[in-house]
């Protein structure tokens, strides 16, 4: 990857607070130029990200004074979305609209027909609306690093007058974290699974001493607190992150609390699963994760004991571990700032997102279902119905995400970003399927994707969300991949497993469907065929 960072002042600093990244900086004050000339150099091939923070009072000019409209602010408006446009294949970042607090109007600024608060709104309002129309624009809020840390701490005047840099050390910093987190999110690399603790950490005290309805809960108080951390953890689990609990209690103990304690924002059916028991919370953790069938390097651990903090960190590295505030005051704030942005970055959130905790609830039913059953009379029972759509653009987010976190079932493991998913959606010799998975316990949305290689015949990428292993729905994906192959004219199809450290399981698919081995490559990667006619 190599980045192009522009800007209309002079941002030389982010150079190196972006590093490792490997980041060119363009020529002073030519982000208009670069975005909107066809052959500059944020077009080249070379470039695959193009960073544009810019300074918003320099790019309105005098229209920050009242002295006319903001012709360079609509001009890098339409030079983005044409360049976004031109590049689906390149990443675009760039910062919103945040106007500095000096309003030539004071007061008068909220109603006046001039009001620069209103006109730094209709200019996000329309940088958004670019954002929606082309998934490669990746945009992070200026207003909020100022809102938090400060203009005085983050904007330099004497760094202005004397070298064009507007900004502190400090804000270089706090633009290289926004940046670097921006593209995580949107690159679907936050983790799934947040593991909870609950004396002294979802409520205050211990409940096996305190009772109840004796624990710190409640809207006053140090019991807000916890009311508070349970709001904003209520929030991340409609976003599609599972909450777990591991906590040292007697189990009755805690089933009384969630049934009758009413401050209890947070109920039972909101946690994929509960582990209340006197075993070491690494046992319980393992459990979970093999319930869940997810790696615990995608696991998050919020506990207040240290000496818990430390046996997770010792015995499963892999495992995200904050350290906690220091007084419970901090709680809230410390999560939702330190925590949230860094493990459980979302830059959009899917259908399947807000459905997530439901739908693991929903496969341990399944499995305890399947217990009494021999397979083929558990899938019957289970009444499944798949549907299969193809070429969608409305599921670009979630067809990207699923390249990027699907490991078992995944034959292939190539991981694609929105923008190159769009292409293939866009290319006449591709095709991407997804499909969408729903039986008598619920609608499990989109579980199934193949991206096709039309013009040889081959299929890309293959996988299947762990939930839906051993459903057989990963056949239904199959013969439509090979219906379409064989359309263009193909009487064979082709079809590649590359080893991984997690895909085993994958490993015999296309032998046990009937394709047989062509080669088998230095790199590990094998290569299969299987012959295709008009009667399939």
């Amino acid at each position: 990857m190599k980045f192009l960072l522009l800007s209309n002042v002079n941002v030389q600093p982010l150079v190196s607070a972006l590093k490792p990244f490997e980041v060119v900086p363009g020529a002073y004050n030519s982000m208009l130029s670069e975005l909107s000339i066809a052959n500059s150099r944020a077009s080249a091939s070379e470039i695959s990200h193009v960073i544009s923070v810019f300074d918003s009072d320099s790019l309105m000019g005098d229209a920050f004074y009242g002295g006319g409209k903001p012709g360079q602010c609509d001009t890098f408006l339409d030079a983005l979305e044409q360049f976004c446009s031109r590049h689906p294949e390149k990443i675009v970042v760039a910062n919103s609209f945040c106007l500095s607090s000096s309003r030539w109007l004071s007061f008068a600024d909220l109603t006046h027909a001039d009001s620069i608060k209103c006109l730094e709104a209709s200019l996000n309002q329309r940088l958004i609306a670019i954002a929606k129309e082309h998934s490669n624009l990746v945009v992070f809020d200026m207003e909020l690093l100022f809102r938090r840390h400060g203009e005085d701490a983050l904007i330099s005047n004497a760094m202005w007058y004397a070298g064009r840099i507007r900004y502190t050390a400090r804000m270089f910093e706090l633009l290289s974290a926004s940046i670097r987190g921006a593209l995580a999110a949107h690159a679907q690399q936050s983790r799934k699974v947040l593991i909870l603790d609950l004396d002294n950490t979802l409520w205050g005290g211990v409940v096996g001493e305190l009772g109840c309805h004796g624990i710190a809960l409640g809207e006053d108080g140090t019991a807000r607190c916890y009311r508070d951390f349970q709001r904003s953890l209520k929030a991340l689990q409609r976003t599609g992150i599972l909450l777990v609990i591991a906590s040292k209690n007697n189990e009755s103990d805690v089933d009384e609390v969630f049934e009758r304690n009413s401050s209890m924002l947070l109920k039972r059916e909101d946690f994929a699963a509960v582990c209340a028991n006197w075993r070491p919370k690494v046992e319980n953790i393992s459990e979970v994760a093999q319930l869940l069938n997810l790696g615990t390097e995608s696991f998050v651990f919020i506990d207040d004991n240290p000496v818990e903090r430390e046996a997770i960190r010792k015995f499963m590295p892999e495992i995200a571990v904050p350290e906690f505030p220091d007084r419970v005051e901090n709680l809230q704030t410390w999560f939702v700032r330190e925590v949230v942005p860094v493990y459980f970055g979302k830059y959009a959130i899917t259908t399947e997102d807000r459905a997530k905790t439901e739908q693991y609830r929903a496969n341990m039913a399944r499995k305890k279902l399947a217990q009494s059953f021999d397979l083929d009379g558990y899938l019957a029972e289970l009444g499944i119905e798949c549907d299969i759509r193809i070429d969608s653009g409305a599921d670009l987010v979630r067809a990207a995400q699923m390249t990027q976190k699907t490991n078992q079932f995944n034959l292939t493991t190539r991981r694609y970003t929105v923008a190159d998913l769009a292409r293939f959606v866009e290319s006449a010799e591709h095709a991407v399927l997804m499909l969408d998975y729903r039986d008598r316990f619920g609608d499990e949305g989109s579980v199934g994707l193949a991206i096709l290689d039309l013009g040889q015949g081959q299929i890309d990428t293959f996988l299947a969300s762990c939930r839906v292993i051993g459903r057989k729905v990963e056949d239904h994906l199959l013969d439509k991949a090979i219906q379409l192959c064989r359309g263009r004219g193909f009487s064979r199809i082709i079809g590649e497993y590359i080893p991984s450290r997690k895909n085993e399981i994958a490993a015999s698919f296309y032998e046990d469907h009937g394709f047989k081995l062509v080669t088998r490559h230095p790199n590990g990667s094998i290569t299969y065929e299987k012959a295709i006619d008009a009667e399939y």
